[in-house]
């Protein structure tokens, strides 16, 4: 893995972990709540086959991350040594079988191996059969679970200025730029909870130099908010920004494609 894509995966791993290592530390019971809604959502994880995250994965990023007093780097893959080697099962794969098991108390094992391949759970080079399934499941006394309780679903609100902004570009008025009409676009800034406005200016683009340049001003304004919300234009996903945010220990958040009721401030 070359240095770009160390940089990408790193810049993945900090956003998975934003609400642990910033701002004011949950309590016991949110944290837990938080890991368990991370654990048992899907995510787009770059260079890898994977779309699901184990709990003792996300607590590793986040001690490393806390060790290295907030560098990005911490959080940035190292390179295997046993790259392209058939292995027996692997502490991330008992780790999220384990997971799955809660998750799914009375799924037969066959039924488990077969959701593990689905969800991309199963690490490369590793082969999972029933004896070695059934061995694990009953080492951590596993085979007979109950029904869980069901996942608390409130969803968050924030509470503090700085805790989350929002953007977006809004078209302006044509004006005259050496002698030609030339349209104009407002880059602007709100804070979810005050409703104050950081910063708004008129560019002649909307380009990410456009964007950061705005941010930038906003930033000098009124400092570091924790997490900034955008939406899905071209600007706003780029890599470069996305480097930019988790530098600053910025979350970098992204309303979902045709659900505009998310950007409703």
């Amino acid at each position: 893995m070359n240095e770009e894509e160390k940089k990408e995966v790193g810049i993945f791993r900090f956003g998975v972990i934003h609400d642990f290592v910033s701002g004011s530390k949950p309590d016991r019971g949110e944290q837990e709540r938080m890991l368990r809604d991370k654990c048992e959502r899907q995510w787009d994880i770059p260079h890898s086959n994977r779309t699901r995250l184990t709990r003792s994965t996300i607590l590793r990023w986040i001690k490393a991350y806390k060790e290295s007093n907030g560098k990005l780097e911490a959080l940035y893959p190292s390179s295997r040594s046993d790259r392209g080697v058939s292995r027996g099962m692997d502490e991330e794969t008992a780790l999220a079988l384990i997971g799955l098991r809660k998750e799914m108390p009375k799924a037969t094992v066959p039924v488990l191996i077969e959701t593990m391949e689905k969800r991309r759970l199963v690490s490369p080079g590793v082969n999972l059969n029933l004896s070695t399934v059934y061995r694990l499941l009953h080492r951590h006394h596993l085979m007979n679970l109950k029904e869980g309780k069901p996942v608390d679903r409130r969803k968050f609100e924030v509470e503090l200025p700085n805790d989350l902004w929002q953007s977006d570009v809004l078209h302006g008025p044509m004006v005259d730029v050496d002698g030609k009409n030339r349209k104009t676009y407002l880059i602007a800034f709100i804070d979810d909870h005050s409703r104050l406005v950081p910063h708004g200016q008129f560019y002649l683009n909307e380009r990410l130099d456009s964007f950061l340049d705005s941010l930038e001003q906003a930033l000098l304004k009124r400092g570091l908010p924790r997490k900034l919300y955008l939406d899905n234009g071209a600007a706003f996903r780029s890599k470069h920004l996305a480097h930019v945010a988790a530098s600053l220990g910025m979350a970098l958040i992204h309303a979902r494609p045709y659900k505009p009721q998310g950007k409703g401030k």
